[in-house]
């Protein structure tokens, strides 16, 4: 399957694994530099995809990068896509948790809380939304696994909260999603 398509897949499925996704791939193109030839040249172990597989993956990733210097993301930043998913999460999250007062929701979050809460202190006037600081908090997890740092048994804790609130959030999202008239991309 491929890069587009599994996406689109987790897009459906599982909308946290998507934006943690896209966030990963938004940073391999930078760290490439926008070179599609060297992403694909890291990405792509030779012979395992035909050509016609290669070329729809370039391309792929050509339409990224693309959007990406269309919308001024070169140094950082997220793809106007990506950050509307956020700002779709961050009201169901609003309205899981204000509106709708869902108990299993509220319970999640309340075990998350304590980390997100240090996140976003940490952050200071920069902080975001709740949804977007679970987000950083996965992915600063993942890079500092990927880079083998070492990570505190507290953050890991933290970490799983927040990853079971956003798979829960995951699931609110798409159970809506399947609403009719619910028309969000």
């Amino acid at each position: 399957m491929m890069t587009g398509d599994l996406l689109a897949a987790k897009r459906r499925e599982n909308i946290a694994s998507y934006v943690i996704s896209m966030w990963h791939i938004e940073d391999l193109v930078r760290a490439c530099g926008f070179n599609v030839d060297l992403l694909l040249e890291r990405l792509l172990p030779d012979g395992t995809l035909t050509q016609q597989e290669v070329e729809a993956t370039r391309g792929w990733y050509a339409g990224i990068m693309h959007r990406m210097q269309q919308q001024g993301l070169e140094r950082s930043g997220h793809l106007q896509e990506v950050e509307e998913v956020i700002n779709e999460l961050e009201y169901l999250h609003q309205t899981l948790a204000d509106v709708l007062h869902d108990e299993d929701y509220e319970r999640l979050l309340a075990a998350a809380k304590p980390g997100i809460e240090t996140l976003q202190r940490q952050a200071g006037e920069d902080a975001t939304g709740t949804v977007d600081t679970c987000f950083t908090a996965v992915y600063g997890v993942m890079l500092l696994r990927a880079k083998g740092s070492p990570v505190s048994e507290g953050t890991l804790e933290a970490e799983a909260a927040i990853r079971r609130l956003l798979e829960r959030l995951s699931l609110h999202y798409r159970q809506m999603r399947k609403l009719p008239g619910v028309s969000m991309n």
